[in-house]
């Protein structure tokens, strides 16, 4: 019952699972809620997809695993056909930055302080958080994971109707990833420093100012600190 296993990316986002009515968002092939209900992680899951193919995939896997006593598949564009389902933790990964914030945005039950959302941004993981702070949610606790040489943040948020304002770095880097440092943690950082070295020395050639340098800067210290 405990042997099945999922990807390290997949993985980050258990520790934030609390046991409920659980909601993967995008679910693709379903192994997350597979796994969290295999393992007795939460009492029930839906698995939602906006695309009919990964979503008989999911539906396959589901009955392959035994697990269709306690995972629904719905056909689903992005939260609109969830609520229903009451869910206290909605998990959304895989997608682009943006893609995740409108769907949040598409809704508004989800400003609810029972609920908490755990997100893995694929891109503009920084404009993510901005976006739920501007919103009233307050992060409350991130993970970096890697796979196949890639590091993968996830954020996992609750709404408080307080607007907490962040760095520029913290935006990027994340608040508790920057507190709970760490060997990944200081390898997201040298990768983040050599992306945005190389902005800065792109505006600096156009004459654009200097910004992004002192954004290095300010990551090198971070950096200093975790070594």
């Amino acid at each position: 019952m405990r042997n099945y296993v999922i990807s390290n990316r997949l993985m980050s986002a258990v520790g934030f699972v609390r046991g409920g009515v659980f909601a993967d968002i995008g679910t693709d092939h379903g192994y997350l809620p597979i796994y969290l209900y295999k393992n007795r992680l939460i009492k029930k899951a839906v698995a939602a997809d906006i695309n009919p193919m990964p979503l008989d995939s999911a539906r396959r896997n589901i009955a392959e695993h035994g697990v269709s006593d306690g995972i629904v598949t719905v056909l689903s564009d992005g939260l609109e056909k969830i609520g229903g389902f009451a869910p206290d933790d909605i998990a959304i990964f895989g997608m682009g930055g943006e893609l995740v914030c409108r769907i949040i945005g598409n809704a508004p039950w989800t400003k609810d302080p029972k609920i908490r959302l755990i997100l893995q941004p694929m891109t503009k993981q920084d404009e993510v958080r901005e976006y739920l702070l501007s919103e009233g949610f307050t992060i409350v606790g991130e993970a970096l994971s890697e796979d196949d040489g890639k590091i993968y943040q996830t954020i996992c948020a609750e709404y408080s109707g307080v607007s907490e304002k962040y760095s520029t770095a913290e935006l990027i880097l994340g608040k508790h990833n920057i507190k709970r440092g760490g060997e990944l943690f200081g390898k997201f950082v040298e990768s983040r420093i050599e992306v945005y070295s190389a902005r800065a020395e792109g505006k600096r050639l156009a004459g654009m100012g200097d910004s992004e340098a002192a954004l290095v800067e300010e990551f090198k210290r971070i950096l200093e600190n975790v070594k």
